[in-house]
This record gives C-alpha cells, structure tokens and sequence, in this order.
C-alpha cells in the first residue's frame, strides 16, 4: 500500500505517528523505546516489542527513505519485524506458549510466572494479527526468510489461542482470535481451525446482538481495538460470517459511540467499563485514533503528539488504523463532526446479571453511569461508574456542523468521576445523577470524588466537616460545589470530610464518609448539575 491509497485523514495520521515513533526508534536494539508518562503511573519501560509491530506497519505504508540515516524504510521495517519474532515465546505445553514478551527486559516466564504480571497473553493476538495486516498488504516486505518466519510465528501464535480458548465476553480479544484462527486455517493450510474459530466469531456476534453491545462497554481504549478486530473481519475475512457480521457490528458500534460523543468537548459521555483517563484530548486512546482518521486531526479527541502525553504508546497504532480504513454510517460521522442537540442515552449492556449504562449528552454538560444491579462488578481503577465532564468556558460549538472543537479562548473541560470500593448503581437522568449503595457489611462507608477544574484547582489540606471552603472560584459544603463553570447539589447522608490535592496532577478529592450505616441499608447520593 503506497500512501497515495490513504484518505487525506489516514495519510495525515500515518504521517504524525511515524514522526513521533521516528523519535522511539532505537537502531542498535531494533525496538521503539518506550516513552515516559507524565506524572508517572504504570507505564511500560525499556523498549516495546508489541508497538514496534505497528511501527513497521507505517514505515511500510510510507516506504520513504527514513529521515535519520541514509536506510530505507522496507529495510527499518524487515529488522523491526525480526527482532518482533525474535521475541515470541515458543514453549508448548506452557500457558504462555505463542504469545510474545512485552519487551526484551523481562525475564522469560517459567511455569511459576503469573498470567498479566509476568505475561500478557493478549501479545498472541495483537502480534499475530498485525502480521498477517503485513502479508495482506505488504507482501514484498516478507521476501527471503521472513514470509518462513512469519508463518511459523503464526502458527504458534493460533496454537497457543487454541489451547488458552478465550471467552466471547472478552470483546477485543475474543474479535482478534476469531479473526487470527479464521485467517490461519486457510494460510496455514489447517483446515480443522476454522470450526473455532466460526464457533468464537458465532457467539460473540449472538451475544452482541442481543442488545447491540460489548460486554467491554463504552471502552475509549478498547473500542478502538474493538474496531480494529472488526475492520481485519470486514477486509480480509474469507468466511461471510465474519465478513458480513463484521461490517453489521463496525455500523452499530460506531452509532452507539455518536450517540454518546459531543465533538464540542471532544469526549464521550461515560460510565466506563474500562479507561486509562478522563479527557479524551490529554491521553493517547483508540478511539481517538479511529476519529481521527475519520474526521481529521482538527476535530480528534487526541492530545498533541509534539509534547508529552499519557499512555503515548497507543499512538503507535495510527498507521494499522490507516490502513484498515475508518468507515462511518452518515448519521454517525455527522456526529463526530459536530454537536446534534441534548439528548438521553440508555443501553442495556448485558442481561444476566443485569447492567444498564445510561448517559445524558447536553450542549455543555456530559453524565455518564452505571447500575450493576447491586452486583460486585469491576472495581478496578479502570472502571468509572458515574461520570461528569463540562465546559469550563468557551462556547461548545453547538450549532455549527464543523465546529467539532471548543470555542472561545481559555475553553476547557472539567470532569468528576466517582471512587469507591464500594458497589455502587448509577443512574443518569438528563442533568443528574442518582447513585445508590446497597450492598455492604455496614459501619462508615467512604466514597470520593475525584475532581478536576483546569487551571483553577480546590483549595485542600484541611478538613471540610461542618466548613465552607471558601475560595474565590469555589465554594464546596457537603451539599453544594459552586465550581468554575458548573454548580452540583447534593443531597445525602454522607457528610464531606475532607478536601485533598492528588500529588500528581492538578487533581483534587472530595472524600465523603457515612457514619454508622446498618449492614445492606441503602446509602444515596442525589446530584443535580447546572452548566454555566
């Protein structure tokens, strides 16, 4: 694929990512090295091996002379994809077997090894796919021993996904293996792995049919690998099941990420099941990818990539995004480009045990929850059940269909998420939120609200029982926030106990404790909110 084949969107996302991975390379060790978070946090060190993958996906796109020595991308791109196969894991009988290291600093797994700390098991599927993105597109970058290697890669690869039998609940992974077996049967010349592999794609798109979602829902992240998986079904899938039935959920998933999208803030309206952030526009997300090579970088919800940013390696998949080719329904594109009016979103997400997200989307103001059904669910950092963002200033962009961005000077985006290891069900009714806790031993139970308002802050370090915090830009009392741009009314039991700066970022936490609660007596929050 020569870039003139790209979209002008695709070319451009192609371009900027290869710039910034351009930086990563290392060309004694042949790997992207990993970049720094800022602020710190969990973050991949040393060198990538996943990423590189991808990287050699772009300089193959591009396959331009590269920009630091005299060596031409097809010859960067061959070394990357070695050294990527040099690092597989070939070990069958072990539950690691076919899947890849993240990165040449850590020890090889041994029996004793922990699946997730010591191992990712999902390197089967992003690596093994990527290939065969590479033999589908790039043949000639596989010329001499490489096609050899890559095929075998593959096959221990499928063998280890066989062995693992990944569930059709485990949406991204569950896309790509079904896509991984139904591509290798045929290559591989293995006849007897297309039967799993119909089986995998068959009960994931049941079980996405039945209220038209993933389990992984709403997943700024993982919608972007969900479309990924679902674009290598829709393009290079031989079986119509796949092909057909990845097309039908590409569609629906993209309607149901407009539905909840403001172009104006640049960001979903939550809950979310799984997410590495709050502002879609200050972290590196999937979704954010495939907007852009939708609609352009001018209206993604992506951070500049010529300055630091969080979760920075993700970026690294914009040249596989651009190749596959965003491919949006109308309705749905109109909505990446700009605001369509206030609007109530519900969606039943699974059935049993029941899990109802609902989200109200207005012209300054996203809510975002989720009711469990009193069911212990995800509680994992990654998990946001009951969500805020606003505009802090500016003017959103409402009524202009290309005005994606936000208007005015100074404009930005505030955001409130809920945290707890507590069950808690959320319900969002247009500008409110209801969250209910049912199920607990009793005693005082804590919830806190992490906060952020741009370039303003909360003035913490004391406690806040039975005291105003008064400041010039916010006034906090257990029953009202008056915050730059927004104004939030509570009604509760639960009494705010303190106000606290998060040490790193211009985050704060409004911690609240209800004192004394009976075993399983219901604890609530009514939160009504105003937009300024």
């Amino acid at each position: 694929m020569r870039p003139e084949r790209l979209t002008p969107h695709a070319r451009d996302l192609t371009t900027r990512s290869l710039d910034w991975m351009d930086q990563q390379w290392d060309p004694e060790v042949g790997l992207l090295r990993a970049p720094e978070e800022p602020g710190g946090g969990n973050a991949p060190t040393g060198h990538l091996v996943r990423e590189t993958g991808w990287y050699a996906v772009g300089l193959l796109a591009r396959n331009l002379p590269a920009r630091d020595d005299a060596e031409a991308d097809l010859e960067r791109a061959r070394r990357a994809l070695t050294r990527v196969l040099d690092h597989q894991l070939d070990a069958p009988g072990e539950r690691f077997h076919g899947t890849w290291l993240r990165s040449p600093h850590e020890p090889r797994p041994t029996a004793e090894s922990v699946e997730w700390r010591d191992y990712d098991p999902n390197w089967r599927e992003f690596i093994g796919t990527t290939l065969v993105v590479v033999a589908n597109e790039f043949p000639e970058a596989l010329a001499g021993d490489l096609g050899p290697r890559v095929e075998a890669a593959l096959r221990l690869a499928v063998e280890g996904s066989l062995a693992r039998g990944v569930g059709a609940h485990y949406t991204n992974i569950a896309l790509m293996a079904a896509f991984l077996l139904e591509d290798a049967a045929v290559r591989l010349g293995e006849p007897s792995w297309e039967a799993p592999a119909l089986r995998l794609a068959e009960q994931v798109l049941a079980r996405f049919r039945v209220d038209g979602t993933f389990d992984e829902y709403n997943s700024p992240t993982y919608y972007g690998i969900d479309l990924y998986a679902l674009a290598l079904w829709r393009r290079y899938a031989r079986r119509p099941l796949l092909r057909d039935g990845g097309a039908e959920m590409e569609s629906v998933l993209w309607r149901d990420t407009a539905r909840r999208y403001h172009a104006g803030l640049r960001n979903l309206a939550g809950p979310y099941d799984r997410s590495y952030g709050m502002d879609l526009r200050h972290y590196a997300s999937g979704i954010g990818l495939w907007v852009w090579a939708a609609v352009g970088r001018d209206l993604a919800p992506f951070p500049e990539t010529d300055r630091p940013f969080r979760h920075a390696w993700d970026l690294a998949l914009g040249p596989v995004v651009a190749v596959l080719g965003a491919e949006v329904p109308d309705d749905a594109l109109a909505h990446l480009r700009g605001f369509r009016g206030e609007r109530q979103v519900d969606q039943v997400i699974v059935r049993e045990p029941r899990r109802v997200a609902s989200s109200w989307v207005g012209e300054r103001l996203l809510v975002g929850a989720e009711d469990v059904a009193g069911e212990r669910g995800n509680l994992a950092d990654q998990f946001h059940p009951a969500t805020v963002h606003w505009l802090v200033d500016g003017v959103s962009g409402a009524s202009g269909s290309g005005a994606g961005g936000l208007g005015g000077d100074g404009a930005d985006v505030g955001w409130i998420r809920l945290v707890s290891d507590l069950t808690v069900d959320a319900r969002a009714e247009g500008p409110s939120l209801t969250l209910t806790c049912s199920r607990h031993d009793g005693g005082d139970l804590a919830f806190a609200f992490h906060v952020r308002v741009p370039e303003a802050g909360l003035d913490g370090g004391r406690t806040a029982r039975d005291v105003v915090v008064d400041l010039p830009f916010a006034d906090l009392t257990t029953e009202r926030w008056a915050l730059p741009g927004l104004e939030v009314t509570l009604d509760t039991d639960a009494e705010l106990v303190a106000v606290e700066p998060d040490p790193a970022d211009d985050t704060w936490w409004l911690r609240y404790v209800a004192r004394d609660v009976p075993a399983d007596s219901p604890v609530r929050f009514g939160i009504a909110l105003r937009a300024e």
